[in-house]
């Protein structure tokens, strides 16, 4: 597809040197924010400028992630399924009214979740060691797990992030705990999850994202207190638009 091309605009498809040679490509755009999906590294060696559009889609990831708060916390999909199977059965569930909230990563879609929450009457808490002027408080990553009753991730995949919620970050959070990922699934421990949920230690996790994509012969895909979506976090038509547009500028620029 790049061949005789002078400009990539890219969603998540990976993009590793074989791609950035076949252009030979001036620019390389990324349709979203992370750039883990592109050898920035075979591009610097190439010289071939890579950016990204951060924010477009900030509300729409937000948004989704709230949305997954909600169906975990009330058994939306689970009580959807019993109905059209027949049933009538009812599972308890929670208000997320003064439940306190924890933020791994307050970048653009942090912030946007961290305000819809507080219409929603959560307490918001926040580890980002990276990020300036926060407008909630921060704490530690080890105190955000072991005192939060919702924990969303919204944290680049970087070296660093890798597997950052493995068996250990697990066990610190408290029993009956949610957990929300629209970020990148490399955060997560999968294995190491699956046996938090089927255990009980957590009640529930919702997951837009994966290590794979798709998912294959994943357990989680098998557990009832798992809700799951296709990596559809910026698909919103107002999201496109926005990182339509600012990529075919950032293009263009290149």
């Amino acid at each position: 597809l790049v061949h005789d091309c002078d400009a990539l605009i890219v969603g998540t498809d990976p993009v590793n040197e074989a791609v950035l040679s076949s252009g030979p490509l001036r620019a390389v755009v990324k349709f979203g924010s992370g750039l883990d999906n592109i050898d920035e590294a075979a591009a610097g060696r190439l010289g071939i400028p890579v950016v990204a559009t951060p924010g477009a889609n900030a509300r729409s990831v937000a948004e989704l992630a709230i949305g997954m708060m909600l169906v975990l916390a009330r058994h939306i999909v689970f009580h959807h399924h019993a109905v059209r199977a027949g049933n009538w059965e009812q599972r308890i569930g929670i208000e997320l009214k003064d439940r306190r909230l924890g933020l791994i990563g307050y970048g653009a879609v942090g912030r946007e979740v961290a305000a819809i929450a507080r219409c929603l009457g959560m307490e918001v808490v926040a580890f980002d060691p990276y990020a300036r002027d926060i407008d909630v408080p921060t704490i530690g990553l080890r105190d955000l797990l072991s005192s939060c009753d919702v924990i969303s991730l919204h944290a680049p995949l970087t070296d660093e992030t890798s597997a950052l919620i493995n068996e250990d970050a697990l066990s610190l959070m408290t029993r009956g705990a949610l957990l929300i990922n629209t970020s990148r699934g490399g955060l997560i421990d999968e294995e190491a999850l699956a046996d938090a949920l089927e255990s009980g230690h957590l009640a529930g996790a919702a997951l837009d994202v994966f290590e794979r994509e798709p998912p294959e012969s994943s357990r989680l895909l098998s557990l009832d207190n798992v809700i799951v979506s296709p990596h559809a976090g910026a698909a919103t038509a107002e999201a496109v638009e926005r990182a339509g547009s600012l990529a075919v500028r950032e293009a263009a620029r290149l």
